[in-house]
């Protein structure tokens, strides 16, 4: 036993060896190692547009801010198709909670424990219109898309979860909620990780909005970041992930269903009503040039 006990402790030193040169140019921590690190929850990055600002969120913890209406990233993963998610109970907007139940593909629950609500996501009572606010329903819609920041040479993977507003709809010009933008940008021979996208929040609208616009080609460093992110565990997490996990707040019981109308509770960026249709209002795209990295630092502000 003393023995093993004397091997580990050698084998340990290695630590402070240095790396041998051929493994030098491998940065950071591989996908391989995070998996099996359990590194699935907890600790991820995230946008969040709580308040109507766009938010840095990492481990759960706000960062920084951006002033500006107008935030440019570059798309490098997306969930196949909207997902939908219920809360049960009173909304509290200063706090995270774990939903109580989840579907990542929005036909049948994820959730297997005691808050699954229906074995179908078409005739669960949640889903039926009046068991959310007003005629709302219960069980909300929402799509996963991983991002990149313009102008970070990290590569950082960011989370940003779109509300049903953001999603549904009609564009005008080259602005458009998600669904319509991915159309406009393929319908015109692009493709999504290639292009810089503006993603702006609509002050026309009551609740949470975000719009889409093409800005501009990314560059040839901007495509090597976005090429590798696009595939790493991070992109994966962020399409899969609910803002809890991504934040790392652990789950707790959650009730058994019921059948009467419940009062909802809904992550801060969800939207407070179902998709409508209404007259957007187009948005100018200001002309866009290759941002400096100081520029975009600064354009993040301080935590207050």
């Amino acid at each position: 036993m003393s023995n093993q006990k004397g091997a580990v402790m050698s084998n340990m030193t290695i630590f402070n060896q240095e790396v041998p040169s051929f493994l030098q140019g491998a940065n950071g921590l591989n996908d391989l190692t995070k998996s099996l690190a359990g590194n699935v929850t907890g600790g991820g990055k995230r946008i969040s547009i709580r308040g109507g600002v766009f938010r840095k969120i990492v481990g759960g913890e706000e960062v920084g801010k951006i002033t500006s209406r107008e935030l440019n990233v570059i798309i490098v993963n997306a969930a196949k198709g909207v997902s939908r998610i219920y809360y049960a109970g009173k909304y509290d907007p200063s706090a995270i909670v774990p939903p109580t139940c989840v579907s990542n593909d929005g036909v049948h629950p994820d959730t297997k424990d005691e808050g699954k609500q229906s074995d179908s996501c078409v005739t669960c009572p949640q889903n039926i219109a009046g068991s959310g606010n007003g005629n709302s329903r219960a069980c909300r819609y929402t799509r996963k898309i991983a991002v990149l920041l313009e102008g970070d040479p990290s590569g950082d993977v960011y989370q940003l979860q779109l509300p049903s507003t953001s999603i549904f709809g009609k564009g005008e010009g080259n602005v458009h909620p998600f669904e319509s933008y991915i159309k406009y940008v393929a319908g015109n021979g692009r493709n999504i990780n290639q292009i810089v996208t503006q993603i702006s929040l609509d002050t026309d609208s009551d609740t949470p909005k975000l719009l889409f616009s093409p800005a501009r080609h990314i560059n040839e460093e901007e495509w090597a970041l976005a090429s590798e992110a696009g595939n790493s565990i991070e992109a994966k997490n962020a399409i899969t992930l609910t803002v809890a996990q991504t934040d790392g707040v652990k789950k707790i019981a959650a009730p058994a269903p019921v059948a009467k109308k419940p009062v909802t509770q809904m992550e801060p960026d969800e939207d407070v009503g179902e998709p409508v249709k209404r007259a957007t209002k187009k948005v100018e795209v200001p002309p866009t040039g290759k941002k400096s990295l100081g520029d975009v630092i600064n354009a993040w502000s301080a935590v207050d």
